[in-house]
């Protein structure tokens, strides 16, 4: 594949609501779990998610927010962060904060086993650009091309084919997995 370039951003919003809209109503990962919710920002081509995280017997499960931007949608897979509330806009979540998940096996999370499939959660990766910003780390996210990984063929996002569905879906394995050690805030202070 190519270097990404911005699709027809009337198509890339119409995917977005149209894939999220059918994601919510068939999912049965949203069918099946409490929390799920989603909306379609002032920008139509950002969309916020909110995920639920495993859940320990008798207590609600953990909730982060996602922000989907479909700008390269769907040529390539949408570029998904952790983000929270601040000030009035959504911020990108940093580690040691609770809107920032802990997963076993990413930097600085304690070492271990993953998620079961390559996944990992990076606060501050380095492009080969040398800018810095999150990066959660699968091939159904933008950001693992624009950061110069390089998929094998069975990673490998397949345009008109692959869906918003399966970068949710990787993302919540990875937060309902043996992995997920909660909010980083808790584990900071720990």
């Amino acid at each position: 594949m190519s270097d990404p370039v911005p699709v027809d951003p009337e198509v890339a919003a119409a995917l977005l609501r149209s894939h999220l809209g059918d994601f919510f109503a068939n999912s049965p990962r949203v069918r099946d779990g409490a929390g799920w919710a989603y909306e379609i920002t002032e920008n139509p081509l950002v969309g916020i998610v909110k995920i639920p995280a495993r859940v320990d017997e008798g207590r609600d499960p953990d909730m982060y927010t996602l922000r989907l931007d479909a700008t390269y949608y769907d040529t390539w897979p949408v570029s998904v962060t952790f983000v929270e509330a601040r000030e009035g806009a959504w911020r990108r979540a940093r580690i040691g904060a609770p809107a920032f998940p802990h997963l076993r096996g990413s930097p600085g999370a304690p070492a271990g086993d993953g998620v079961g499939f390559q996944f990992a959660l990076h606060d501050d990766y380095t492009w080969p650009d040398q800018h810095t910003d999150q990066l959660i780390c699968f091939s159904y996210n933008l950001g693992y091309y624009t950061s110069g990984h390089v998929p094998n063929d069975g990673q490998r996002w397949r345009p008109n084919q692959d869906r918003l569905d399966a970068t949710l879906s990787r993302i919540h394995r990875a937060l309902t997995s043996p992995a997920y050690l909660g909010p980083s805030a808790e584990a900071d202070a720990a």
